[in-house]
């Protein structure tokens, strides 16, 4: 896990007051803005459409496409996102979390795809990575907008679905616990992060805030 920087680099603190999720129009399309440390339980989150953008806080996420393509006689379901580091550091672009209501709360970006619907059939967990001029890395760099690719590979004879929703988690900037009043980007939780002595890795149920929906489309060569 990172900490945010000291040495006279500005920090953002934390907004207590309870989660919100947001919808605006701008001319990039939609955007739905997120804050705070605990979620209104009733509201469902909002729905975004494919190319409109996800204030995660700590980034800033397009969801352009999901890919179905066959490789060597087997199908692959790939997801291309767009996504800004909003941050000042450089992070990993991390794992998407197993299924389960409770994720790891120092996780990065890919933790914060919560949940996808249905459940794509892989043998492998999902393979993320940046891609740039046809080179991988795990690397976000801060200010950049960069090409993240989720791939699925699917088991064998199972085909894809003719789309899939995604679930989207955020970022808050808040201490670790009580005893540990480090400032760390963590996952945005449901409720409220656990603060006491012997909690500062325990897993959270992280707050939904968006939620979009992607057409499955067959490769084009």
């Amino acid at each position: 896990m990172t900490s945010s920087s000291r040495g006279g680099t500005r920090r953002r603190r934390p907004v207590l007051v309870p989660v919100m999720a947001l919808i605006s129009v701008s001319g990039l399309g939609a955007t739905a803005g997120f804050g705070g440390l605990s979620a209104a339980a009733q509201d469902p989150p909002p729905k975004i459409a494919p190319g409109a953008a996800v204030d995660q806080t700590l980034f800033r996420t397009e969801f352009i496409k999901a890919v179905d393509k066959t490789e060597n006689g087997e199908r692959v379901v790939e997801l291309v996102l767009k996504v800004r580091n909003m941050g000042e550091e450089t992070k990993n672009v991390g794992v998407v979390p197993e299924p389960g209501p409770k994720v790891n709360r120092h996780g990065s970006f890919a933790t914060s795809l919560l949940k996808v619907t249905p459940p794509l059939k892989s043998g492998n967990p999902p393979e993320v990575y940046v891609l740039a001029y046809g080179v991988r890395s795990h690397q976000l760099q801060p200010g950049i907008t960069h090409t993240v690719v989720v791939r699925y590979d699917l088991e064998r004879g199972t085909a894809p679905p003719p789309e899939i929703t995604l679930d989207v988690g955020g970022f808050v900037l808040a201490t670790v616990s009580r005893r540990d009043q480090r400032e760390l980007w963590q996952v945005a939780p449901k409720k409220e992060l656990p603060q006491g002595a012997g909690q500062e890795d325990d897993p959270i149920e992280p707050a939904v805030i968006a939620q979009v929906t992607l057409p499955v489309r067959p490769e084009v060569a």
